[in-house]
């Protein structure tokens, strides 16, 4: 089965694993630079998720996948995607800037509007721990 841990600002950052199972976040998107062909996902494939400490948090479904340019997260389409990211458009766009940008960059990819991205919806299957027992995120001084 496939396996992921959410990505967050610090290694105690589990505020998308924490939306996740809650039921605010419905979706989620990578550079596609950034994976594997094997990594990639198709509809119905289930996905294990582990808090960063590694425990197994939750099991979700892909319920959609498309690639997007970057530049074309807007409109409906654009609406969409930040709706499952839990996030206003505007929000998702500067958060992904914030993300993406210098390490593309620094990996010699580039960052702009070309940048293809990957973006899954999924659905919640099962929660294997209470989400209200993730200790809170505390960004680190």
């Amino acid at each position: 089965m496939k396996t992921m841990t959410f990505w967050g600002r610090e290694d105690t950052d589990e505020r998308l694993l924490v939306e996740c199972m809650s039921g605010l976040k419905t979706a989620t998107c990578t550079p596609k630079v950034w994976m594997e062909e094997e990594e990639m996902s198709y509809v119905g494939d289930l996905f294990e998720v582990y808090t960063k400490l590694g425990e197994l948090a939750c099991l979700i479904e892909i319920t959609e996948v498309y690639e997007i340019p970057f530049g074309d997260i807007k409109g409906e389409v654009g609406e969409k995607i930040a709706k499952g990211e839990n996030s206003t458009l505007d929000e998702y766009i500067k958060d992904h800037i914030f993300t993406w940008e210098q390490p593309l960059n620094e990996q010699g990819y580039g960052f702009g509007k070309d940048t293809r991205i990957i973006v899954e919806h999924f659905r919640l299957v099962e929660s294997y721990i209470d989400y209200r027992g993730i200790p809170a995120y505390e960004p680190r001084d």
